[in-house]
């Protein structure tokens, strides 16, 4: 049977010259041999809206997937158990670089106007290399909310907006 193992910053410390936080993951085939190691950092990451890749994103929020639960007895034992009940859609927040052409604001605009526009999303995981090292897809998504940027004076960065998705489906894929 296939096996993973997994280890985090404090198990890899002084064994790399990796900075900051990940998580490397081991997986073995039935003999003990290692088919695929995948190290996933938290700023290699590509954004892809029907398989075109976004630039100037800054940050994504908010990948969950969640769903309510309803409690009932069974006979006269006295506890409670729980079984699953609706799943509930996700939400996340993505922060890009703003610019002149908005594309995000005539999309949430196309909701205003009721013309839901249903798109997929990829949260594409890259490793050191640049390669692939697994992926979120997210299906029947539309935009719930756009926030333009904030002005401050004394501030030095890109005016950055926000956009808040709607999502009926998440599927997590392992890298290749």
């Amino acid at each position: 049977m296939p096996a993973s193992a997994s280890f985090g910053r404090d198990k890899l410390k002084g064994t790399t010259k990796t900075q900051g936080d990940f998580n490397l993951s081991v997986h073995f085939d039935e003999e003990g041999a290692v088919l695929r190691t995948s190290m996933v950092m938290p700023q290699h990451y590509k954004l892809e809206i029907d398989g075109v890749e976004v630039a100037g994103v800054h940050s994504v929020e908010g990948l969950e997937s969640e769903s309510d639960f309803v409690e009932y007895k069974d006979g006269e034992d006295g506890v409670i158990h729980t079984r699953p009940g609706n799943h509930k859609p996700g939400k996340m927040v993505i922060t890009k670089d703003w610019s002149n052409t908005s594309e995000w604001y005539k999309w949430r605009k196309a909701v205003l106007d009721g013309k839901v526009e249903r798109r997929s999303i990829s949260v594409i995981f890259q490793n050191d290399d640049g390669k692939e090292a697994g992926r979120i897809n997210l299906y029947d998504c539309w935009p719930v909310l756009w926030a333009g940027p904030e002005l401050n004076a004394k501030s030095s960065g890109h005016a950055q907006e926000k956009i808040e998705i709607s999502w009926e489906t998440l599927e997590l894929k392992a890298g290749k």
